[in-house]
């Protein structure tokens, strides 16, 4: 663990030891804004919490962040991949670990020595963990999967008994959890009350046929808000990280746990008919003064022709609009208005203002693609009550 110091030393002082190596962009995660939503969203759900942790906890950093939820009190965790889960186990995560997704050709025998829980939702799966419990010496833990409507994964409700009977024949897997995943819990509430009807009828068919897993599971962040009493689990992602689903979400109080920060690396000051970035689309109508910002596409700014249009990124706690398309390494800025702007000065491209979800609107994406396209060159500075607790990237130290 690196040496406690104050977040703004960090910046001003620690941040220097390693910018020589790194340009200066980076992830400020908050880790006490972590821990204050997972317990906000506790105190809501009236059943225990799998955090999703995949895609590197949204771009959060999944080791990190999945060794703190554990050290709160997390009792298991969800990933997509089993690659996902067996890095956690690398990282020292001992919670079990749910490999929501699923996994491809030969990855079975992956399950058991890194004690994951496999979904089993596809003809391929299933036969995969079969094929694993033959060689096993204690039953595999999985979760059956439904599809109620989504059309993604999940098998149909009438083919879940089928299923079920040939996992449990073999005598080496047991059915922990049965699950399903809803389609437009953030968008259509009646839609999603006929996918909890059809899920709880395929519960009380399995449990009329003697098969009662322990975790029932449906709830995402925004279904949370439709809890059933058969549900035993939920397992949020977007609300842990501080952003409520929209337009449907529980009233939870949460804050945004990460900002994307850099500091200005250039000032231009350039005549009126002067054209900036790829393809000559953004044309200065005024003498107009240019920043340019060491963060681009690469890291997680999106390049969309609306964000082109549209975006903007915060600078001294004003918003400043984005002047042509983002480039791969770097965003440039108008900030003609606000004379005031100086080389090194502070810019914010999510966090608190604007949020994940403002550069979602202005880019006409979604706020999951927002989180999870921070890149992973860009460091990650972890803070406990504005204290730094360690920087994290895969290029520091060379």
């Amino acid at each position: 663990m690196a040496e406690v110091v104050s977040f703004s030393a960090q910046v001003n002082g620690r941040y220097g030891e390693w910018v020589d190596r790194l340009r200066p962009g980076w992830a400020r995660v908050d880790l006490t804004r972590l821990a204050e939503n997972y317990r906000a969203v506790t105190a809501h759900a009236p059943v225990p919490l799998m955090p999703v942790v995949k895609a590197d906890a949204y771009g959060h950093g999944a080791a990190r962040v999945t060794r703190w939820l554990e050290s709160l009190g997390a009792p298991l965790f969800a990933v997509a991949y089993p690659e996902e889960g067996i890095a956690l186990r690398r990282a020292g995560v001992r919670a079990p670990i749910v490999v929501m997704a699923g996994f491809g050709p030969g990855q079975e025998a992956l399950l058991a020595p890194h004690e994951l829980t496999a979904v089993v939702s596809t003809a391929q799966t299933l036969a995969g963990v079969i094929a694993a419990a033959r060689v096993v010496t204690q039953p595999l833990p999985v979760h059956l999967k439904v599809d109620t409507g989504m059309t993604r994964l999940g098998f149909l409700p009438g083919e879940l008994a089928g299923v079920a009977a040939r996992l449990l024949e073999t005598g080496r897997v047991e059915i922990t959890g049965l699950m399903t995943h809803l389609a437009t819990a953030d968008e259509d509430a009646d839609f999603t009350r006929e996918q909890l009807d059809r899920f709880d009828e395929a519960v009380s068919d399995l449990a009329g046929r003697g098969v009662r897993p322990r975790w029932i599971h449906a709830a995402s962040s925004a279904g949370l808000a439709y809890l059933r009493p058969t549900h035993t689990l939920a397992r949020p992602g977007l609300l842990l990280y501080g952003l409520r689903p929209r337009p449907f979400a529980p009233d939870i109080p949460v804050r945004p746990v990460m900002s994307l920060r850099a500091r200005i690396s250039a000032l231009k000051e350039i005549a009126a008919g002067t054209t900036v970035s790829y393809g000559r689309r953004w044309l200065a109508s005024r003498a107009s003064r240019i920043a340019t910002v060491p963060l681009g596409y690469a890291d997680g700014v999106p390049r969309t022709q609306a964000m082109e249009q549209r975006g903007q990124l915060s600078v001294g706690g004003r918003r400043v609009p984005v002047a042509g398309p983002v480039c791969m390494d770097l965003t440039m800025l108008d900030v003609t208005d606000h004379p005031g702007v100086s080389d090194g000065d502070e810019v914010i491209v999510f966090g608190e203002d604007p949020t994940a979800w403002d550069v979602a609107e202005w880019a006409g994406t979604t706020v999951w693609q927002v989180l999870t396209g921070v890149g992973l060159r860009v460091p990650r500075a972890y803070v406990e009550d504005d204290a730094i607790v360690g920087v994290e990237s895969p290029y520091l130290g060379q």
